[in-house]
């Protein structure tokens, strides 16, 4: 029973999903993103591990199967992450009395963080180098000024963590390997972005920027907006820092820059849906050209703002040819 298994991955960037009953084999998974240690307060556990290893950062879902005490010492230069997925039990030193936690935060630095996690909805841990995340952090602010570190709990990197988590399980063996490689750039990017927005306080957008921005935007989104697209390449293209960018995007049209690159995405492929000749494409090919990764997800959203499914569209073009 102490034996772990793991599961095949096939394409997916998900590396098998690793099933224990032994406190120290989890505890030598989960220490990819960083040294821990596993305390099972019970007879017996029930366990998981799944670990999606991106470019110069690690994602990894774990669930202990039965009550644990986890103590993560000081993480030093490494900006590592909890996501609680069910209320977890947090204390960070020795003098805080400790609370519960249901949205994503910051392992301390500096001092011991210790954790009780739900025994069977788990948590996403997320972890960079130090390094890393400061050079996004330029990407990100500019050059606003630096503000100090922080380890309160944000809605933003639970959200990013969670879909980063849903998105690459969901990556089925018939997805293109070229378009896979893209979008774990993208799910990367979002990730060390919502890093960067939790280790630093809010710092407050500059106003000098107008519609002339969403003009280059959309004009640059209109070129790029295959699946490797990230918001940090976005603000680029439009010398724009990342929080300049999404300041200006939702002042501006009510959205952020991903919604906006969704519509745009959304656009091209109907254009594409409509313009096909009679046998010439699939609609999986023009999802994937366009950016969509998942074709169910895809086909919901095309259906939302357009009244009728892809695969509608491209028979309506056939039948009148």
């Amino acid at each position: 029973m102490g034996t772990p298994a793991r599961t095949a991955s096939g394409r997916s960037p998900l590396a098998g999903l690793v099933t224990s009953s032994r406190a120290s084999v989890l505890r030598d998974e989960v220490a990819v993103v960083t040294p821990h240690e596993v305390t099972p307060l019970g007879d017996s556990l029930d366990g998981a591990v799944g670990i999606v290893q991106l470019a110069s950062s690690t994602l990894v879902f774990v669930r202990y199967g039965g009550d644990v005490i986890v103590e993560s010492p000081p993480t030093q230069r490494r900006v590592v992450a909890t996501v609680p997925l069910g209320p977890m039990h947090v204390t960070m030193g020795t003098s805080e009395p400790g609370e519960l936690k249901e949205s994503g935060f910051l392992l301390s630095a500096h001092e011991r963080t210790l954790m009780r996690p739900d025994p069977w909805a788990g948590a996403l841990v997320v972890a960079a180098d130090e390094q890393r995340v400061s050079e996004y952090r330029r990407m990100v602010f500019g050059d606003e000024p630096d503000s100090p570190r922080r380890t309160a709990a944000t809605p933003m990197l639970t959200h990013a963590c969670r879909r980063a988590w849903s998105a690459t399980s969901a990556i089925t063996d018939e997805t293109p390997q070229e378009v896979v490689d893209q979008f774990l750039g993208t799910v990367e990017d979002h990730l060390l972005t919502a890093l960067v927005l939790s280790w630093n306080d809010d710092v407050t957008a500059g106003h000098s920027y107008g519609p002339r921005h969403v003009a280059a935007l959309r004009e640059w989104l209109a070129v790029n907006h295959g699946p490797g697209v990230t918001v940090t390449a976005m603000a680029g293209g439009v010398g724009l820092s990342v929080r300049q960018l999404q300041w200006v995007v939702r002042q501006r049209l009510g959205m952020t820059p991903i919604e906006l690159l969704r519509e745009v995405r959304l656009d091209r492929a109907r254009d594409l849906l409509v313009a096909a000749q009679p046998d010439s494409v699939t609609v999986a090919h023009v999802a994937h050209v366009c950016g969509f990764v998942h074709l169910g997800r895809f086909s919901m959203q095309y259906r939302q703002r357009f009244g009728e499914s892809p695969s509608s569209s491209l028979r309506a073009v056939k039948m009148s040819a």
